[in-house]
């Protein structure tokens, strides 16, 4: 695209229409610099998105206490085993991780919580530990509350959680990225 200028000889100097000349091309500068930085920024974000999604289903496909029980065609959604009593799903919608993990019983046992703190700590910058010890606050919230579900949401990290005894019990732990 060839801009022209054109140019009338004063002694008073530039007038407004070479002003007005010297903006547009300026602001068509402003303008293709601005999309071509918006449109790399977009590019790099979903890559960086689908890539976690990528390292946390390879995260999980190595560890060796659970097993593949199911996945969608698009790896949206992708669920695990471990023993008869936990089950794992990792979800990535818009590729943005989020792990469930569930206990079928009253009790879960630290098997159950080691899970949800090695997978939470995949999506989330928080340590196993942290989300561990923030799991069984959610839980005895849940439990301890009238409507059995919970939220804690700090720095870095949000879970939701339900947890009841009744009808042999169940806890339901969410850990969702940021």
């Amino acid at each position: 695209m060839a801009m022209f200028h054109r140019t009338v000889r004063r002694k008073k100097g530039p007038d407004l229409f070479d002003f007005m000349i010297y903006s547009g091309i300026a602001m068509s500068a402003n303008l293709l610099l601005g999309g071509c930085t918006g449109i790399l920024l977009l590019a790099l974000s979903t890559n960086c998105f689908a890539a976690s999604c990528e390292y946390v289903l390879a995260a999980l496909q190595k560890d060796h206490h659970l097993s593949l029980v199911k996945q969608t065609p698009e790896k949206l959604t992708t669920e695990y085993r471990d023993g008869p009593n936990i089950t794992l799903s990792l979800f990535c919608p818009f590729d943005k991780p989020n792990v469930m993990v569930s206990w079928d019983g009253q009790n879960p046992n630290q098997q159950f919580y080691d899970l949800v703190g090695r997978a939470g700590s995949l999506i989330s910058p928080r340590t196993a530990t942290d989300i561990v010890e923030v799991s069984k606050r959610c839980r005895r919230q849940a439990i301890n509350g009238v409507g059995e579900i919970a939220s804690i949401e700090q720095k870095d990290l949000v879970i939701e959680c339900q947890a009841f005894n009744r009808d042999g019990g169940a806890t339901i732990v969410f850990v969702f990225a940021q």
